[in-house]
């Protein structure tokens, strides 16, 4: 079992509209909050869910931040930006309990090491995507300097990578491997996570007026969410056809495969002890010191201001 099932909730409120903005437009990783919604999870909850599809985490947070929408999935190292400008906004849970980058390179040419990397192994990215910032993360926790790799300038996508311009590229891990794997080419990864880079990922945030006026809602919030992801665990294909019902074009053999890439990142050792979405200081911390090494913030934040685990049930 993935998750402790949580106690079935009883409300007879009636329900209020909640909008969330996603990070992006909808995928697998999207998925629970149509397939709650589907199960009358947030129903139960006293919520009338309503899932937005997003274009990134910055519009995600300015969305947030002008109380257009109640809740966001928003990058975890955006939201320390967002709160160092003062936008009203906190995280009420860790979506993504760390960082999905991933660095892929062919099975019949694997890069496992660094030290691979310092041995003039071209490394495709794009600049200035949260990918770029994974990799700059990923060379300051491990000692390293730009110009002691090979470092590509590419697009998005894999192409790259498939016919050999590049020996291994910055990627997201249920994006880019998948991606690849599905043309033809299996992939070697090398989460950044796994290699010194302490970092949450997506976090479910919320803006200080809607928690402080709605609180009963993200409390109910959370536990819906919380059902949705250990159904997901346990049962993946329902709640990736939720996902097709809303959106025509998904593709639910290849969802089914991000589903599954998915799963271990909302879990951690943390959620065995907290509960679902769990988050802690320490994780903020050195979150913080991520957001300050890649010059995202100039000065270290508290992370009193940055995240609550209030709403949490245990």
């Amino acid at each position: 079992m993935f998750f402790d099932a949580p106690a079935r909730a009883q409300s007879s409120k009636s329900l209020t509209e909640v909008n969330i903005r996603l990070d992006w437009k909808a995928g697998a990783q999207h998925a629970v909050f149509y397939y709650g919604k589907e199960k009358g999870y947030y129903a139960k909850e006293g919520i009338d869910l309503n899932v937005i599809t997003g274009s990134g985490s910055s519009d995600a947070v300015k969305q947030l931040g002008a109380e257009t929408v109640e809740m966001a999935l928003v990058d975890a190292l955006v939201l320390v930006q967002a709160i160092e400008q003062k936008v009203p906004v906190k995280a009420v849970a860790a979506y993504y309990q760390r960082s999905p980058i991933t660095i892929i390179s062919p099975k019949t040419k694997p890069i496992t090491s660094t030290k691979q990397l310092l041995k003039g192994a071209k490394l495709g990215t794009k600049k200035g995507s949260a990918t770029y910032q994974g990799l700059l993360a990923f060379l300051a926790a491990n000692g390293l300097k730009q110009d002691q790799i090979t470092i590509v300038d590419v697009g998005f996508g894999v192409q790259p990578l498939l016919v050999g311009q590049v020996d291994a590229l910055m990627g997201f891990t249920m994006n880019e491997p998948i991606a690849a794997e599905m043309a033809g080419t299996p992939v070697q990864e090398m989460l950044i996570a796994d290699h010194g880079v302490v970092a949450y990922g997506l976090t479910l945030s919320s803006n200080d007026r809607f928690i402080k006026e709605h609180g009963d809602l993200v409390f109910g919030f959370l536990p819906a969410t919380k059902r949705a992801v250990h159904d997901a665990g346990k049962n993946p294909g329902p709640v990736i056809e939720a996902l097709s019902k809303v959106i025509s074009e998904v593709d639910v053999k290849r969802e089914l495969k991000v589903l599954s890439k998915v799963l271990p990142f909302w879990s951690s050792p943390a959620t065995k002890k907290g509960g679902y979405g769990w988050q802690t200081a320490d994780t903020w911390r050195q979150t913080v010191h991520t957001a300050k090494t890649l010059g995202l913030i100039e000065k270290s934040l508290s992370v009193d201001s940055i995240y609550t685990t209030a709403y949490i049930k245990p």
